[in-house]
């Protein structure tokens, strides 16, 4: 992350020094209390409040983004996670009272109803609420946090398997699904099932820990409970709890069926009496795994002719960021779980993880990452650094929907005989995502609100939401497994609640699709209006300036699946 950024040169800080760094608590609380010290009294003096402001946290920001990636990277380093720790549960519980006070003395400003006309209502809204939510006791309690959420991506990064002698991480394990011996796969699945096993107690363990950290948390706000909380917490101003349970009703009625049809396809396709987990990625026709590419170079080279496909800026961007060194792909042992990407703010360059194995599902990640780094990069002269942040469900249309596009080249970089299968893939992708979404969003919607629920009770919450969106795999003599396969969804332990904007987000990238293939000039003008508006606005006008509706109870699917399960019949 060292080389000349010329095709995005930083932008200069106007107000704070270029070699500031924000590495202690000293240096970050020195230029708080000089803006908290400062008595704007124009309406262009507020302006320039904010804009100090804003470079601050850009900076702060990445300094915590560059300890955290250097830990996931490698977790076995005791310094780099030293570092990280440090940060997360030494230095910003000191620096989140005084930004509360920040908060608040914006809030008193006699010019607010100026700064909102002028673009910053959006950015009002959050800091108004930030100080309704803020509460002091909260703050150590978000750092213990943080430490279990460490203590889970430690134990999950040091999981391997040894396979024909050869020690393998379990994303690495994942081409083996795709054997058509069923044997190999049989036998892939069981050992990666039982490596999880072996740390479920202590999963477990650590889970309930951060439950009651999480109610408590939640209670210390003024709410019953953490699911409402993070519900507002997370400003989700545009939908509620009870839209995402209805949307789960809408995947039983439409999704699953739809999905039931295509597994008993996929059944009677492979010839099998029941389809086990193990079947669900083989080829229908038997052919050999497919490897579109064997190393990190490759990789990116298949991701960019995809996305240039699409828009020759959107593969060119990807390019640059491997030339910069701002992707970190290849899984390896010790390598924390996971892929993401964020963004070095004060540089205002996007960064991937990931943990890529050499199969299309890998490279599907890499577009989907590739489609959030172009939203970071055509909102990046966006002030404040909060308008650089889309919120969650429309930052994930920019990933989901660069998938669906890139869906229709798949034939500019695959052999011919490879693309039915990938695009059956995709498409088969498309509807999934709905059932698991419901799956995990239920299971955290019930965790939190029964909070005082025993590990037997929350095995047999999860075990009857799989129940309730089953698309026909048969887990028999699996039991175990089943139970405990929530372990593997991160979003669970590390990110709380965030998992239903993937549903939201593909809802809308399904419509991107669909006007792709009406209007794909068009569709692309409208998806980088949308991305260049970061989050600047509200969900359904995002939605809008990209052409789509915001449909958080999925109303739409019965209109939408049938073209889908339309396009699914011409690959089979």
């Amino acid at each position: 992350m060292t080389k000349v950024l010329d095709r995005h040169p930083q932008p200069a800080l106007n107000f704070l020094g270029e070699d500031f760094v924000a590495d202690s608590f000293e240096k970050i609380d020195a230029v708080m209390q000089k803006m908290l010290a400062m008595t704007p009294s124009t309406l262009d003096e507020w302006r320039d409040w904010v804009q100090w402001r804003s470079e601050l946290d850009s900076v702060v920001a990445e300094e915590s983004l560059k300890r955290m990636y250097a830990s996931v990277c490698k977790t076995n380093d005791e310094d780099l996670e030293k570092a990280h720790l440090d940060f997360q549960t030494e230095i910003m519980p000191l620096v989140q009272p005084v930004d509360d006070l920040l908060d608040r003395k914006f809030l008193e400003c006699e010019f607010r109803d100026e700064l909102r006309a002028d673009g910053l209502d959006i950015y009002d809204r959050s800091i108004e609420l930030g100080v309704q939510l803020f509460r002091q006791e909260n703050v150590q309690l978000n750092a213990d946090d943080e430490k279990l959420s460490n203590e889970y991506t430690r134990t999950i990064a040091a999981m391997t398997v040894m396979y024909k002698g050869e020690e393998v991480t379990l994303s690495g394990m994942s081409k083996h699904l795709a054997n058509p011996d069923r044997a190999v796969r049989e036998e892939a699945f069981r050992l990666v099932a039982a490596r999880r096993l072996q740390d479920r107690d202590a999963l477990d363990e650590v889970f309930e820990k951060m439950v009651v950290l999480r109610h408590q948390i939640g209670v210390n706000a003024g709410f019953d409970n953490y699911r409402d909380y993070m519900h507002t917490a997370k400003e989700r101003f545009d939908y509620s709890p009870a839209d995402c349970l209805a949307f789960g009703e809408n995947v039983k009625q439409h999704i699953v069926p739809a999905m039931r049809k295509i597994n008993e396809h996929r059944r009677h396709k492979l010839g099998v009496d029941v389809l086990r987990p193990w079947d669900t990625a083989v080829d229908l026709d038997g052919a050999a795994a497919f490897e579109p590419f064997a190393d990190a170079a490759g990789h990116v080279d298949v991701a960019a002719k995809l996305m240039s496909a699409v828009a020759p800026d959107f593969g060119e961007e990807l390019r640059w960021m491997s030339e910069q060194g701002l992707l970190d792909l290849e899984t390896r042992p010790h390598k924390g779980p996971g892929g993401f990407m964020d963004t070095l703010e004060k540089r205002r360059v996007p960064v991937i993880f990931a943990n890529s194995g050499t199969t299309h599902g890998d490279v599907e990640t890499l577009v989907h990452e590739g489609g959030h780094a172009l939203n970071g990069f055509f909102c990046r002269d966006l002030e404040p650094v909060d308008y650089r942040m889309p919120p969650l469900e429309f930052a994930e249309v920019a990933s989901m929907g660069l998938e669906a596009l890139a869906m229709e080249h798949l034939s500019d970089v695959y052999p011919q005989q490879e693309v039915n299968r990938a695009r059956r893939d995709s498409l088969e992708g498309m509807l999934s995502t709905f059932a698991w979404v419901a799956t995990i969003d239920g299971f955290q919607q019930w965790i939190y609100t029964h909070p005082q629920h025993t590990r037997e009770q929350r095995t047999a919450a999860w075990v009857n939401l799989l129940d309730d969106f089953n698309t026909g795999v048969d887990w028999a003599d699996l039991e175990d497994e089943r139970a405990a396969m929530w372990h593997r969804q991160l979003h669970i332990f590390q990110v709380p609640f965030y998992y239903i904007e993937y549903a939201l987000a593909q809802m809308g990238a399904i419509q991107l699709w669909i006007n792709y293939r009406d209007n794909a000039s068009k569709c692309v003008a409208d998806y980088r209006k949308g991305l260049s508006l970061g989050g600047s606005q509200g969900l359904p006008q995002l939605f809008e300036a990209a052409g789509l509706k915001f449909d958080p109870r999925g109303n739409a699917f019965a209109e939408w699946v049938p073209q889908i399960v339309t396009e699914w019949e011409k690959t089979v």
